[in-house]
């Protein structure tokens, strides 16, 4: 194993052991725990297949393969950003609801002690 590979797979294990301790103290939900633990998986899997990366590389026709990867990074980055946008519109639309329906709640129950 050449110096990157076991530096990369250093760096993977730690992320994996990382996201395994945050979803052993439930601070992931499942289905984000699932992602994260598929991503670092597949970061242990890239790290321990490098030569392989550089070959396939090779033959597409990219010279340096690390500008691969960090496009690879940057679009699966956005897609994360997009998605946790996608979630934090649902959450303000839930609250926005449940604040609505909080203070229809309060001013029935001030009618009713009004009407006491």
């Amino acid at each position: 194993m050449t110096p990157v590979q076991i530096i990369s797979l250093v760096v993977a294990l730690i992320f994996l052991f990382q996201v395994l301790v945050y979803t052993s103290k439930h601070k992931l939900k499942d289905q984000v725990a699932f992602f994260w633990l598929l991503l670092s998986l597949a970061g242990v899997i890239i790290a321990i297949s490098l030569p392989f990366f550089n070959v396939l590389v090779s033959k597409i026709g990219i010279y340096y393969m690390p500008s691969l990867f960090f496009l690879l990074a940057l679009i699966l980055i956005l897609n994360i950003l997009i998605y946790q946008n996608v979630l934090i519109s649902k959450q303000q639309d839930k609250i926005k609801d449940l604040t609505q329906e909080m203070a229809l709640l309060k001013h029935s129950i001030q009618e009713k002690e009004r009407n006491l």
